[in-house]
């Protein structure tokens, strides 16, 4: 909900606000039982925190969840 609040409050800024999951990342948090790498996890990550001015927000992405546009429901 935070990320839903603070998008509204920057709308009329060049900010975006998402909240993205770098998917299930192989960490010692895991086991590194993850599928995917850190750095695949952080590229994920930069690609959003990059996003220009057409990009959304107000958005829960996981690329892992919605390959096609990361746009992952509430």
């Amino acid at each position: 909900m935070y990320t839903i609040n603070l998008a509204y409050e920057l709308r009329d800024t060049a900010f975006k606000v998402n909240a993205v999951c770098p998917g299930f990342v192989a960490t010692d948090f895991n086991g590194h039982r993850g599928t995917g790498t850190a750095e695949e996890g952080g590229k994920r990550i930069a690609k959003y925190a990059m996003i220009g001015n057409e990009g959304v927000t107000g958005k829960f992405i996981s690329e892992e969840y919605n390959p096609e546009t990361g746009e992952t429901p509430w």
